[in-house]
């Protein structure tokens, strides 16, 4: 058909250039322009950070895209040398053993993450953003687009063009009645209403009349003063600067607690402090459903299980070895118990009704009768419950015992989570484990020399002790 020239044209221009081009020769056929393939170039990146360098873009690459690039880019890395280096992971000492323990168990039992050590890529700017194209520099403010969806703030990138990401250096603090209160990135020439901005914006009930503002001097001291909100565009922002932005009334209106599981309207209720009890959510709820587990109800509190056990966290810092008895079994016993947790059965809130906190969480479990025979049995696993079944019953029906079971019997209640010598006569629940341990298989010619060696060290101590005596 032909060249048409497309140089520094956009998209939408040069279609059009194209139709007008093809119109001047036929002007009866109907057009129309697809885009097969997209153009490449390279831009460099400059910064402090370890992956800067040439990226591959195309022109609808905007920075936003650039920087999840870059992102991904530096992820990819860091996995490639984590893997390299897994071997090395294994070989910890006891005390960081004892710090990933306490990592793990605060991500599996209480579902807190512990803060990750950050890297360079976390340091990189996303409101101090230049692009250095020909003579001109362009600003570009990631964050401001976020919350505003302003294009202005997130150019598309153009080819030869320099773009230059420097880490965070200064910042500012907003608190109060915003929507994400936190700290930010300061840009120079920003203002108070800047700053509202990137927080997110005001919630309805807050006092705009007064904003406080709090800023350092030169003379490294503090000072405050108010300000109202019409004012916030005239003020200009400074780096340190905390701005309190207070509610009218910060008191929750409502006390909520949720019910899940089985019960017929589940969902979420609010209690009157000190007066509501479960029975009182449970009735609410339409009751329970026939298949409810009613030896089972467990009852959370979201707000509670988040604060950290600092005995458990000093404890577990400790080496194994030096910890007392007391401090195993509170290890021991906090992970059998989740902080702020609590069971109870329907026949206990009849005698003792539980009165309910804000935001607890009531959890009614679905009733499987069955008990777990585990252990040195030949078909250990879960078997149907059977009122009045003991506990040979059910390893018999395991298949019995096998040669390496020693003759020991536990069983572990489903109610307590405790381990207790089972009994001749052990009433047996749903949801009971029995456990049969294995023999202890000795080393015959280690457990004599063992025997030999304190036999000599109380040989050796009678010697010492008679001596004494004779000397004596």
């Amino acid at each position: 058909m032909g060249i048409v020239e497309g140089n520094q044209l956009t998209l939408t221009k040069l279609i059009k250039e194209i139709k007008k081009q093809i119109r001047s020769w036929n002007k009866n056929v109907k057009i129309n322009v697809e885009l097969e393939v997209i153009r490449q170039f390279r831009v460099l990146v400059t910064g402090q950070f370890s992956n800067a360098g040439y990226f591959v873009v195309t022109p609808m690459t905007r920075i936003s895209d650039l920087f999840e690039q870059i992102i991904s880019d530096h992820n990819q890395r860091k996995k490639e040398t984590i893997s390299g280096n897994r071997e090395s992971i294994y070989n910890e000492t006891f005390g960081m053993r004892s710090r990933i323990a306490v990592d793990d168990f605060y991500n599996r039992k209480l579902g807190i993450d512990q803060e990750l050590d950050k890297s360079d890529i976390d340091l990189l700017s996303k409101r101090n953003i230049v692009i250095k194209r020909g003579d001109d520099s362009i600003m570009v403010d990631l964050e401001k687009f976020k919350v505003t969806g302003n294009e202005i703030f997130n150019p598309y990138v153009q080819q030869n063009d320099i773009i230059h990401i420097p880490y965070k250096n200064r910042h500012f603090t907003v608190k109060g009645g915003v929507q994400r209160p936190g700290e930010y990135e300061y840009k120079i020439n920003d203002n108070i209403n800047d700053a509202l901005i990137i927080a997110g914006g005001l919630y309805p009930n807050v006092n705009t009349d007064n904003l406080r503002i709090t800023r350092s001097t030169l003379a490294n001291d503090s000072e405050s003063f108010y300000l109202p909100i019409e004012d916030s565009k005239n003020t200009k922002l400074f780096s340190q600067d905390h701005i309190m932005v207070p509610y009218f009334d910060n008191a929750n209106p409502h006390h909520i607690v949720e019910i899940i599981g089985e019960v017929k309207y589940p969902g979420s209720y609010p209690i009157i402090l000190g007066e509501t009890t479960i029975n009182d959510i449970i009735l609410d709820a339409g009751g329970f459903l026939p298949n409810a587990d009613l030896s089972k109800i467990f009852i959370n509190n979201n707000t509670i299980s988040k604060i950290p056990d600092r005995e458990l966290e000093r404890i577990l810092l400790k080496d194994e070895l030096n910890r007392s008895i007391e401090e195993k079994a509170y290890v021991k016993a906090r992970i059998r118990t989740e902080k702020g947790a609590l069971e109870i059965s329907s026949e206990n809130t009849k005698d003792k009704n539980h009165i309910l906190s804000a935001d607890d969480v009531i959890f009614i479990p679905r009733y499987f009768p069955y008990v777990e025979v585990i252990g040195s049995i030949l078909s250990p696993g879960r078997y149907p419950y059977i009122i009045g079944n003991k506990a040979g019953d059910y390893i018999d029906a395991a298949g019995g015992i096998s040669k390496n079971a020693s003759r020991k019997r536990f069983i572990v209640k489903s109610t307590t989570g405790q381990r207790l010598k089972l009994r001749r006569n052990q009433q047996i629940e749903s949801g009971d484990i029995i456990f049969v341990p294995d023999k202890l298989e000795y080393n015959e010619w280690y457990a004599a020399k063992e025997l030999i060696a304190a036999i000599g060290q109380v040989v050796v101590l009678f010697v010492y002790i008679q001596t004494i005596i004779i000397r004596s």
